[in-house]
């Protein structure tokens, strides 16, 4: 979850690329976490629909209400 963490991070511009990393390589990695059927299916459903702010809140507080 730390790399997930990371790479929303830096999505959301809360962090900046480390050196020798590309935002296309962020972004593939967020697509596989998509794609991971262990994560939770709320998280999993904000990763899907590229809800990346959303989905950096429910890391923060997984028992936040659902927003449209």
């Amino acid at each position: 979850m730390e790399i997930l963490r990371r790479d929303l991070e830096v999505i959301v511009q809360k962090r900046t690329l480390e050196k020798g990393e590309s935002l296309k390589n962020v972004l593939m990695r967020l697509d596989a976490f998509a794609n991971d059927k262990e994560l939770p299916e709320r998280l999993l459903h904000y990763l899907q629909k590229r809800s990346y702010v959303k989905a950096l809140a429910w890391l923060d507080n997984p028992d936040l209400p659902h927003v449209q």
